[in-house]
């Protein structure tokens, strides 16, 4: 064997491959096109592209064409699963759990029925952890392994070799025929590789993420690495995202606060630049020793309290300007009440989610709203302003993405720790949570909950490794991608998790140079720019009786289609498939009703997937199959009458709208119900 230049039949594969990728994935080609000359070196035997020298090794043990079919045989015989014991951990709702009670009750009443450990059919993902020279590839395609490939490759010039080795218009033509899709995602460092993972995940498709599998094609650290942060996060891909209880509260929320006023609105457009710095303060353990520093320079800045951290600066004798909340809870209600009675709210503004309880604005004398994004209150009642991107999923991030959207640009943050240290608790000492009465909690949580809830590793602030759970995790991620975009001057004086793009600053290294006073001129300025709205005038122009309307459409069309989904479909593939598709042909007809309904209508399918795919015989899968598609279809018509009650009350104008969403008068399947 030699590193020989490519023959005539290399040439012509190169060249076809290279227009392969041209035309088909584009983004990939700009990035292999700009290698003239690899660092490392093919290895050929004759014609045949067979290893990658990287100068004192190869890549590759032996030949790559035998060795990657002897890996993917391995991989058959004993693949590496990303499995799921029981969908009911991903955060299912009231009616999903009805329904799931439902799923198991008919599968134990049919206890005949093989059922395997994993999915038999419609697995979802292969993440593969490189590319190489891709015959795991061009093999795992032929076997159609798959849905969706995901083809993690750090080292773009082994994906430029690969073109040289295996023919990739024919992995790309066999891969459409069988309705596979191929996502690469190339030349990352490892969190940017999960980060596309992500996106590839969220966009296409998370009911089938139960059985898909991983494959490591050769080991690095960065590939080992992807895998691991990817193991950490893969049970936050498959939760729920979207509750049908939490849309219809919030949907009644947003009418009750926006029958109100006066209140303003915070818009997403462009806003005066702001001079006055901006100290944003969580709740997180090092809020304690930061208190003193934040008191030093409260009359240079603007404070925003975030959450529970207004009742820790108020007990501290510090008085924020303006204060975020998010959350719908009766809880976060109570809350804000012992602080009124405790201290007073005078003067400080409410900045909340138009989604929060009308109660809680009720409690403050000044009220900023801003719509959420992807919320069915944002989508029913927006007239024309944009919603606030960024504004999740705490408030830590609405605060961060309310001061760079009005302009400010100086930002602080102290106690938004995302995280705590290992001999930290979970929140600053001063924090309502440890008060010894404390009992104003949702049902099921609890300080011991708070206290179990940290998992994960991630790096520190000023180094080493902080605890971390899931949703402090995401809360961390998504305000380092609002900060790729806004490229303010934020400085992270929290002894947490790391935040990328924020500067890392002791609190005692802080110093203000912004003279006294300026945060109420800067605060006016900012309030004179926010749309400003007076009681019943925001509501006047929507077209509430239309969105009713639309619930009688879908009712209608909703039957139709799982009529022809009993007729035509032979899995769930094809049943989520066609009932995704459905969502996105009727989202302007039946727009509010299928925004409510919004992530449980399409996250119920996967109740009956994960047991349905596992039924190893073809019929019973089938007998299965429409035994769901029925129960799937009185829960959806059931949630669409619950929407129109309430959507018919606000269309009349209704002072109070009555209770509804309770799964009391669901539909009960009837007597002898089709065995699996």
């Amino acid at each position: 064997m030699a590193n020989a230049g490519a023959g005539p039949h290399g040439d012509s594969l190169f060249r076809r491959n290279c227009a392969a990728f041209r035309a088909r994935q584009p983004t990939v080609w700009a990035l292999l096109e700009t290698f003239a000359e690899p660092d490392s070196r093919l290895v050929r035997d004759g014609d045949t592209a067979v290893n990658i020298d990287l100068g004192e090794v190869r890549l590759y043990p032996k030949p790559a064409p035998d060795w990657s079919r002897a890996q993917v045989e391995a991989h058959v015989a004993d693949p590496d699963h990303i499995g799921f014991s029981d969908p009911a951990h991903c955060n299912l709702s009231p009616i999903s759990r009805r329904l799931l009670a439902e799923v198991r009750d008919h599968f134990a009443a049919h206890p005949q029925v093989a059922v395997a450990p994993a999915p038999v059919v419609d697995v979802g993902y292969g993440f593969v952890f490189g590319v190489g020279l891709g015959h795991h590839v061009a093999e795992l395609v032929r076997r159609a392994a798959c849905r969706y490939l995901i083809l993690v490759e750090p080292v773009p010039e082994f994906l430029r070799h690969s073109l040289h080795a295996v023919d990739w218009e024919e992995i790309f033509s066999t891969a459409e025929g069988q309705g596979m899709e191929l996502h690469f995602v190339v030349g990352a460092d490892p969190e940017g590789s999960v980060l596309g993972i992500e996106r590839v995940v969220f966009l296409r498709n998370q009911t089938f993420l139960d059985g898909s599998f991983a494959l490591m094609h050769y080991l690095s650290w960065e590939l080992r690495q992807a895998r691991e942060i990817l193991n950490r996060k893969i049970k936050t891909y498959y939760l729920s995202r979207g509750f049908f209880e939490d849309e219809l509260l919030m949907t009644g929320n947003t009418y009750g606060n926006l029958r109100g006023g006066p209140f303003h609105v915070i818009g997403h457009k462009p806003y005066v630049e702001q001079k006055t710095p901006v100290f944003i303060v969580g709740s997180g353990p090092s809020l304690d020793a930061a208190l003193p520093q934040i008191a030093k320079w409260a009359d240079r800045v603007v404070i925003i309290s975030c959450g529970s951290s207004l009742g820790i600066l108020l007990k501290n004798g510090i008085r924020p300007h303006l204060h975020i909340e998010n959350e719908n809870t009766e809880p976060l209600v109570k809350n804000l009440q012992d602080f009124k009675a405790a201290h007073g709210l005078d003067g400080i503004t409410l900045v909340a989610s138009t989604s929060v309880r009308p109660e809680a604005g009720a409690l403050f004398d000044r009220r900023w709203f801003y719509f959420r994004t992807h919320l069915s209150c944002t989508a029913i009642f927006n007239r024309g302003l944009r919603p606030l991107p960024g504004a999740a999923p705490l408030v830590a991030n609405a605060a961060f993405a309310v001061a760079t959207a009005t302009g400010f640009r100086d930002i602080y943050l102290f106690g938004v720790d995302c995280g705590r240290r290992a001999e930290d608790g979970h929140h600053a000492g001063d924090a309502i949570y440890y008060d010894a009465d404390y009992d104003n909690y949702l049902e099921g949580e609890g300080l011991e909950l708070l206290e179990t809830e940290f998992t994960r590793t991630v790096p520190g602030n000023f180094g080493g490794e902080v605890l971390t759970t899931w949703y402090l995790d995401m809360s961390r991620v998504d305000m380092a991608a609002l900060q790729s975009i806004t490229r303010a001057n934020l400085v992270n004086c929290s002894n947490g998790a790391r935040i990328d793009g924020a500067r890392p600053m002791a609190p005692a290294a802080v110093n203000i140079t912004a003279p006294p006073g300026g945060a109420a001129a800067a605060l006016a300025l900012v309030e004179q720019q926010l749309a400003a709205f007076a009681p019943d005038e925001f509501l006047a122009p929507l077209d509430l009786p239309g969105h009713v309307a639309g619930c009688d459409t879908f009712a209608a069309a909703f039957d139709a289609e799982v009529d022809r989904a009993l007729e035509e479909d032979t899995g769930f593939w094809e049943f989520e498939r066609r009932m995704s598709r459905f969502r996105s042909e009727r989202a302007g007809d039946c727009l509010a009703v299928l925004t409510i309904l919004g992530g449980t209508f399409m996250s119920m399918i996967r109740l009956g997937a994960f047991g349905g795919t596992r039924i190893t015989d073809p019929a019973a899968r089938r007998r299965f199959l429409r035994h769901f598609m029925e129960r799937y279809r009185a829960y959806c018509q059931w949630m669409a009458a619950e929407t129109r009650a309430m959507l018919a009350e606000m269309a009349a104008g209704a002072d109070r709208l009555s209770p509804v969403g309770r799964a009391d008068d669901l539909p009960q399947p009837g007597p002898g119900a089709a065995a699996p």
